[in-house]
């Protein structure tokens, strides 16, 4: 390829830097040709692959910019960038696998204290809807809760905490017209948990649950508020979610765990166990059976719930050392040591996951 005014080939610094050029002078076709000449010259050019797909991005050219991105965390796997905009291609081109891969990818090479920037909260958004949407509601809301501290106001944000708050696994563009007013005030409420006074958050539960009564896990996401700051207050809230679904599993949960910090021990057995019965594959259910039974005083039974924890979510790490603490209490020394090094192994493996 030849410049403008030249009629020779050009020399790969010559091309980056008219690419570069073109860029900024937001030419981007033009911009596009050239760096595809710098990458055809030296295809081990990353910044060159990485130029090549935000270019496609920013045109709405998904495969292109999965194609280029896709070039470039081959040359440069830590590089969180590439990795959050390959994840919003495929996000875009509606491969939602791939996506929630590529985006945890990055998201785990930066840790939540850094500053980060509106590609890295734009990709935690995205990465928050595919965890609503695959039911990781918990772990969805810590991600929002991220990016509400950084971006102190948008409104398809605060709407897709909403979904993650009120437990419904679905993409804000699949919300019924009949629940996006709910979905849009416990958004806001989620959002002022994070960003705003406490008072303020109050109101606005008080608003939610009074407008919103019948609504399935108002009282539920109510309830986990109270747990966290006014725990003498959270039961009434999870039997009031029971009233509307009798069979709310993480309601039974939440009970048991409050009953164990209330020393009642049998109470948290009861509604453990109810848990186990209407969902075996919760690992919620499970763990806090388990947390029962301990309370109980009765280590070796807690082990059974802890182990089907474990093979239901082998990944966790939280999961890892309940069961340290507890092959500790039975002194089990080989196998506490042993998941004690699973534990430090999977920590290291995923950092800065929730």
């Amino acid at each position: 390829m030849a410049a403008s005014g030249q009629t020779g080939p050009q020399s790969f610094e010559q091309l980056s830097a008219s690419a570069q050029h073109a860029y900024e002078a937001d030419r981007p076709d033009e911009a596009a040709q050239l760096y595809a000449a710098a990458v055809k010259l030296r295809p081990d050019w990353a910044q060159g692959w990485w130029a090549l797909g935000m270019i496609s991005y920013e045109r709405d050219r998904y495969p292109e910019c999965r194609d280029a991105l896709n070039r470039m965390v081959a040359l440069d796997a830590s590089a969180a960038p590439g990795w959050d905009l390959l994840g919003l291609c495929d996000f875009r081109t509606g491969d939602y696998d791939a996506a929630f891969q590529h985006l945890k990818k990055g998201h785990m090479l930066v840790s939540p204290r850094d500053a980060g920037g509106p590609l890295q909260d734009m990709a935690n958004y995205h990465m928050g809807m595919l965890l609503t949407r695959q039911g990781a509601f918990e772990v969805a809301q810590e991600v929002f809760a991220e990016v509400a501290l950084k971006v102190r106001d948008n409104p398809d944000m605060i709407f897709a905490s909403g979904l993650a708050a009120l437990r419904m696994p679905i993409l804000p563009s699949e919300v019924p017209a009949e629940r996006r007013d709910v979905v849009t005030l416990a958004g806001k409420t989620f959002w002022d948990v994070v960003n705003q006074p406490p008072a303020q958050a109050e109101a606005d539960f008080k608003t939610l649950v009074a407008s919103y009564p019948n609504i399935p896990n108002v009282h539920y996401f109510y309830g986990t508020y109270l747990a966290a700051h006014h725990p003498e207050l959270c039961a009434s809230e999870f039997l009031a979610e029971l009233r509307i679904a009798p069979d709310n599993v993480p309601s039974r949960v939440q009970l048991a765990l409050h009953y164990i910090v209330e020393q009642k021990a049998e109470q948290a057995l009861k509604v453990a166990r109810e848990a186990i019965a209407l969902s075996p594959d919760s690992v919620g259910a499970q763990l806090a059976l388990a947390e029962a039974l301990r309370a109980g005083g009765d280590d070796q039974k807690a082990l059974s719930p802890y182990l089907e924890a474990e093979r239901l979510d082998p990944s966790s790490p939280k999961v890892r050392l309940y069961l340290v603490n507890v092959y500790r209490a039975l002194g089990r020394t080989s196998d506490m040591r042993r998941e004690q090094a699973e534990y430090n192994r999977l920590k290291a493996e995923q950092p800065n996951w929730p």
